[in-house]
């Protein structure tokens, strides 16, 4: 661990500048070249060099990935480990590195380079990925995935450069970070966990918000009510521990638990169009819990979630 440590510390020391270059002479970006400094230390993944994506091509897919905090904000930076159960929530796609790159999540789930380890990602509604560019005070939900779990230490280099250290309880399988974009910067991630290093991940907080997509970012609180398409499929949520919480379908607004004719009782229901996938996302008024399943057409669908933890089927 010490020796870890040290490592990490001498990568401090080495990414002072904000750009570096590569053995061939290629410019690196910040991100990059403090994960290839891992790398080469034995920490960590190799980070593929290239430019982030087009703004055009790739705000689209960063807002999975954020949400706005309704009310006051959280006074930490970075949340304890809460346990994230997978139950059918398992991604279409995980990206990797500034390029965005695409690998299908059956692919990587059969890569042993890549699994039976520990892993950090920032979880979206629908993908993983290594990188994201988010606006100032929204947050993020990170993913560390470890077979073993235990007590371990989460390290983040901050904008300014500085190294922070905090020690955490990891649960077996999959922990859920919550992560307050407070500091407009680069912000670059990783855990170890009895002396073995997750890949990095980088999250650039930004002092703008991207262009909005309304079919797949909502924003909080909503401005209107945008009722859903009339549907063949029943569907209800079921919530022990929250009630009042906004529903969102595929991006829209779509009721409040609690609002006009329904009761507050932690229940919600809705219909939609079946034999197709769909975005369901629950917002508690601090954390937001979305899910991407498929709907069997005629077949009642129960969603069950609760507060801090997966959505369940």
């Amino acid at each position: 661990m010490n020796k870890i440590l040290i490592s990490i510390v001498l990568i401090i020391s080495l990414v002072g500048c904000a750009i570096a270059v590569d053995r061939s002479g290629v410019e690196l970006l910040p991100g990059e070249a403090r994960a290839e400094k891992l790398f080469e230390l034995g920490i960590g993944q190799p980070w593929v060099g290239g430019n982030p994506p087009s703004s055009s091509a790739a705000d689209h897919i960063f807002s999975q990935y954020f949400w706005s905090y309704k009310g006051s904000t959280p006074k930490k930076h970075i949340e304890s480990p809460k346990k994230h159960v997978i139950v059918d929530s398992t991604p279409s796609t995980v990206y990797f590195s500034y390029q965005m790159q695409a690998v299908p999540y059956t692919q990587y789930q059969s890569n042993a380079a890549y699994t039976g380890g520990n892993s950090l990602w920032i979880l979206g509604s629908s993908s993983w990925s290594q990188y994201a560019k988010v606006p100032q005070w929204s947050g993020l939900t990170l993913l560390a995935t470890s077979s073993t779990g235990g007590n371990g230490y989460l390290y983040e280099i901050t904008p300014d450069g500085k190294l922070s250290k905090e020690s955490f309880y990891f649960f077996p399988g999959s922990s859920q970070i919550d992560f307050y974009a407070d500091t407009i910067g680069q912000h670059v991630l990783l855990f170890i966990i009895g002396g073995q290093v997750s890949n990095a991940i980088v999250i650039d907080v930004t002092s703008t918000y991207p262009p909005t997509y309304p079919q797949t970012t909502p924003s909080y609180p909503p401005a209107q009510i945008v009722p859903p398409a009339t549907g063949d499929t029943p569907v209800t949520i079921v919530s022990k521990g929250m009630k009042g919480y906004q529903v969102f379908l595929d991006g829209n607004y779509i009721g409040t638990d609690g609002t006009s004719r329904d009761l507050l009782d932690g229940r919600f229901s809705f219909r939609v169009v079946g034999g197709r996938n769909h975005d369901v996302r629950i917002y508690d008024g601090q954390f937001n819990y979305p899910k991407t399943m498929f709907f069997t057409r005629g077949v009642q669908k129960i969603i069950y979630v609760e507060p801090g933890t997966a959505v369940y089927i």
